[in-house]
């Protein structure tokens, strides 16, 4: 939510006193340059990045936010995933020029410390796709990254694969 009030104009949260009862209006999507949110150690940058994908596009103003925390976690969406395959989904929707995401350093539980640029331009409205022919596989690609261990290991993951 904190996130989202960052992003948007007028909007408001109301939480009761126990903390049982939130009430959420939000405002207009305003979009911003140089946003920094720390997404915390309870959920990767992937399930915050999710939400900004969706809204980013058709804010008032392009978006440039960098996310703080956890960038590949088990339990959502790594932001590697997010590069590869949504990226390119948002490309054929017409959401090209000024489109990145980009991973300054990597974090993984529990400390977190990682770092991703996203940069988003708003559309009027997205373009029709079709995406009924499925293709040919062409290439299968990996990432493989280690934290503190030695980085000879994700190297003979490479090797092996």
């Amino acid at each position: 939510l904190r996130l989202l009030e960052k992003i948007t104009n007028g909007s408001t949260i109301e939480i009761n006193d126990t903390g049982t009862k939130l009430r959420y209006r939000p405002g207009m999507i305003v979009g911003a340059s140089g946003i920094e949110h720390d997404c915390g150690k309870s959920r990767g940058i992937g399930w915050y990045l999710e939400a900004l994908l969706c809204l980013a596009p058709f804010a008032k103003h392009p978006l440039t936010i960098t996310l703080k925390g956890i960038t590949n976690d088990e339990t959502g969406l790594c932001v590697d995933t997010l590069r590869t395959v949504t990226l390119p989904t948002l490309r054929h929707f017409g959401i090209e020029q000024g489109l990145e995401l980009r991973i300054i350093k990597r974090g993984a539980r529990p400390e977190g410390g990682g770092e991703v640029f996203f940069q988003c331009p708003t559309v009027k409205s997205l373009k029709p796709i079709n995406l009924t022919n499925e293709g040919k596989v062409r290439r299968v690609r990996g990432v493989a990254y280690a934290a503190k261990v030695s980085p000879q290991i994700p190297n003979r993951l490479v090797d092996a694969a």
